[in-house]
């Protein structure tokens, strides 16, 4: 697939995402994000709900591959902080297909450090096909 034909989706480019790969049957996704100033908490970090919707673009891009074009909806999206995501470096976010039937697909994703392999966020999202 070329990621160049993909169209742009103004909360990816708000985030400061820009697509890396997908699968052409959705099983993966990447995209780097690196985050413009104002997406922070008091603690200088990224804050939780704008990496939650960083991971909710990347699975959402695999989604839409993986259900054969179909509309879709987010059912349920569980985060696990696992060490706090700094600002001003890029990020990476992965997904894997865990599993698609007719009416939902399960992922799973990381968020990282671009470049590092420590898992800063893991999460798991449930996608609904309408």
């Amino acid at each position: 697939m070329n990621i160049d034909d993909l169209p742009q989706i103004p909360s990816r480019e708000f985030m400061g995402g820009a697509v890396q790969s997908v699968e052409d049957d959705g099983s993966r996704a990447s995209v780097r994000f690196r985050p413009p100033e104002g997406m922070t908490n008091p603690h200088g970090t990224v804050q939780g709900g704008f990496v939650a919707a960083m991971v909710d673009d990347t699975v959402s891009l695999a989604t839409w591959f993986a259900g054969g074009e179909r509309t879709f909806v987010t059912s349920s999206l569980s985060c696990f902080y696992l060490r706090p995501v700094p600002a001003g470096v890029g990020l990476l976010v992965t997904c894997e297909l865990g599993r698609v039937g007719q009416r939902q697909a399960v992922f799973e994703a990381v968020v990282q450090v671009d470049g590092d392999h420590t898992p800063l966020v893991k999460a798991v999202q449930i996608q609904s096909f309408l």
